[in-house]
């Protein structure tokens, strides 16, 4: 595969490098269409404008206007399931309301998502390697293939990330992928995680710079670890999926989001931040979707 690079310099390596993920959208190309019950793009909108509340703070541009600029944020990333219905105009549609948040937007394929209108959309569908300053570098991985609900990597995937790790020796790095590489413990979620984990976790394991893995599909706040391998998941901007779950569950957490503050020493500081309420409609008796 080849590798699209974004280099960010940071002006202050002594402050923490802050990024923000977001997963699992499953916008619509009708904006009115809902997701059992919820309007995807209500919630989206929602949970960007909780983001600009949260981590931007008001300036004026040079010229007077009333402009937000984000003064601390470097770097949005969204793991996967963009679209509940993949189209060029959906794709548009996200990366218009993205630009307005002024930072670098990168973003992976998920399984419901379609990659080569996910790639034709934007540049930044390109990235998979990410340079944070000198310390941090954030490789994204495709773990996903069109019409597949579970995830799997390719072997040349696997083979990539093992030749880019060892390229980064120095450096602490971050995995981010759309599917969940260690079960979360709901019977039904676990089984459309990573098919091919084992062969994930041996690269991982001979890589003691990898410091966490991030990652969607389970619209749900997850942590665990692995070795020293911390691995996180990311709430949905519209639907949540409850926790330990044997079938098929709607959560009643509202939408949300996760950030991350990156130190120079490794540190890791992240949390989930939510709506305050679960926008109203929800069809909690739904068996699936």
């Amino acid at each position: 595969m080849n590798a699209g690079v974004l280099s960010i310099s940071i002006a202050d390596p002594s402050k923490p490098i802050r990024v923000v993920q977001i997963s699992d959208t499953h916008l619509f190309e009708d904006t009115s269409a809902k997701l059992l019950g919820m309007n995807t793009e209500d919630s989206f909108q929602a949970v960007i404008s909780l983001i600009k509340k949260e981590q931007f703070q008001q300036e004026f541009s040079p010229d007077h206007s009333n402009t937000r600029f984000s003064k601390d944020v470097e770097l949005f990333l969204t793991t996967g399931d963009t679209a509940q219905s993949p189209a060029q105009a959906t794709y548009k549609r996200f990366l218009d309301v993205m630009a307005t948040l002024n930072r670098p937007c990168v973003w992976l394929q998920g399984n419901h998502d379609l990659g080569e209108l996910l790639k034709d959309s934007t540049e930044c569908s390109n990235i998979n390697i990410v340079e944070l300053g000198t310390h941090w570098v954030i490789l994204m991985l495709n773990s996903a293939k069109d019409h597949e609900i579970s995830g799997q990597f390719t072997t040349q995937e696997l083979n990539w990330l093992k030749t880019t790790l060892a390229h980064y020796p120095d450096r602490h790095v971050i995995i981010a992928l759309h599917h969940h590489p260690l079960n979360v413990n709901s019977t039904w979620l676990d089984e459309s995680g990573l098919l091919n984990a084992q062969a994930f976790w041996a690269i991982i394991d001979d890589a003691p710079q990898v410091s966490l893995v991030i990652h969607g599909h389970v619209h749900q706040e997850f942590e665990a670890k692995r070795g020293s391998v911390k691995v996180l998941a990311c709430p949905s901007t519209c639907i949540q999926f409850k926790p330990q779950s044997d079938a098929f569950t709607i959560d009643k957490l509202p939408p949300g989001y996760r950030w991350f503050n990156l130190y120079a020493n490794g540190k890791i500081e992240t949390g989930v931040s939510r709506l305050e309420k679960l926008p109203a409609g929800v069809d909690f008796n739904s068996q699936g979707y």
